[in-house]
Formats: C-alpha cells, sequence, structure tokens
C-alpha cells in the first residue's frame, strides 16, 4: 500500500472511530443519566465495593471514548484497559464474564482508535554508522 492509499485509510478509519465513539460515549451517557432520574443520585452514595469498582472501570471505557478523539493510542489504550479491568473484575466477583456482546460493542471504537495511532505513530530515522 502506498504512503498516500495508507493516510487516507487512516483518515477514513479516524472518523469511523470518532463518529462511532461519539456515539457510543453519548449512549453511556444516556444511560447514567436516565438511571439518575429514575433512582435519583442517593443510590450513587451507597454503592458496594463491587459496584464501585465497576463504576470506575466503565467511566475509563467512556473517557478513553472522548480522549480517542484528540490522542488515539492513550484513548484506545484506557477503553481497552477499562473493559479488560471491568470483565476481570466481573469475572472475580461472580466467577461468570458479563453475557452478551454488548459491553464489548462498547469498546469496539477504541480498536480503531489503536489501529490510526499505531499507523500515525513517527518511527525512527535509522542512523548511518
Amino acid at each position: 500500500m502506498t504512503n498516500n492509499n495508507r493516510s487516507k485509510t487512516v483518515r477514513v478509519v479516524r472518523w469511523i472511530a470518532r463518529i462511532s465513539s461519539g456515539f457510543t460515549a453519548a449512549l453511556i451517557l444516556l444511560i447514567f443519566i436516565g438511571e439518575a432520574l429514575v433512582e435519583g443520585f442517593e443510590p450513587i452514595l451507597h454503592l458496594s465495593i463491587r459496584e464501585t469498582t465497576m463504576m470506575i472501570t466503565f467511566i475509563a471505557v467512556w473517557l478513553g471514548l472522548l480522549l480517542g478523539w484528540k490522542w488515539e493510542l492513550y484513548g484506545g489504550l484506557l477503553t481497552v484497559c477499562g473493559m479488560t479491568a471491568f470483565y476481570l473484575l466481573d469475572y472475580l466477583f461472580s466467577g461468570t464474564l458479563p453475557r452478551g456482546p454488548f459491553f464489548l460493542i462498547f469498546a469496539s471504537p477504541s480498536l480503531l482508535f489503536l489501529y490510526c495511532g499505531l499507523q500515525t505513530q513517527k518511527t525512527p530515522v535509522a542512523k548511518n554508522a
């Protein structure tokens, strides 16, 4: 693939990642706001340790989706690490993994951010010995 084609591909993938992460981040925010409107903010003050740690990992996923717009590699890594921690903690607390693909779908834009971040990293220039 020529350098021009790779650059065009990265631009297209970057915008797909941005649009899909924007929708995903908005959906996560909508879910949190909806829960707060229905239940109020009182339950947030009385979360168990399990719920608190799971919430922190999901906040990391959400932040990674937003940070990916500016810093693709770091945002993608934060989202992947947050989702991995979410799955590990859920397994540690319950002995099972979350069912269905929905949590992985939330994190899928991060894979596109990782691709763009890795493709746009500058490679070091080899020095002549």
